[in-house]
């Protein structure tokens, strides 16, 4: 009596299944896609910042303006870690919670996306400050948040309602 000790699928040959398998797969690709145009920009801001407290003019910052450098180089390195977060996880996690993964890697997107977006406003109000005033470099730091709102929250949201 040699029985075929493999568990079977419970879902194993289900039409349903198969759809949701492969609309699955379809999502992790787009992800990958998104990541793969996403994380050049990141890596090259914080390259930028990373390299910036080595010009000469650094020292010409005030104490406000170094404040808020650290912060965005800090805010562009977990977001830099974020962004990897959904490979690494992809390689922890057993194959079977391929849906727990996915949602986790998704999620963490979008926070990368947010500390990205910290990260650039923050960026720009240190240089629109070093070469203006501090009301400059808020009101640009705003006008970059306002337009990532936009372009990320609103015009989608827009966009979805009217399909």
């Amino acid at each position: 009596m040699t029985a075929d000790r493999r568990p079977q699928q419970a879902n194993e040959g289900d039409p349903q299944a198969d759809k949701d398998g492969e609309a699955m797969r379809e999502r992790y690709r787009e992800l990958l896609e998104e990541l793969r145009t996403i994380m050049p920009g990141v890596q090259v801001l914080f390259a930028f910042l990373l390299i910036a407290p080595f010009s000469s003019r650094f020292t010409e910052l005030d104490n406000l303006g170094i404040r808020a450098f650290a912060i965005a180089l800090v805010t562009a390195a977990i977001a830099t870690m974020v962004f990897l977060t959904p490979a690494a996880y992809h390689r922890l996690r057993p194959q079977r919670h391929r849906r727990e993964r996915l949602i986790t890697s998704v999620r963490t997107q979008l926070v990368g996306m947010a500390l990205l977006a910290f990260a650039t406003a923050d960026a720009v109000f240190v240089v629109i400050r070093f070469l203006f005033d501090t009301t400059a470099g808020a009101a640009a730091a705003g006008l970059v948040l306002l337009v990532v709102l936009g372009l990320w929250v609103v015009l989608p949201e827009a966009r979805s309602s009217r399909l």
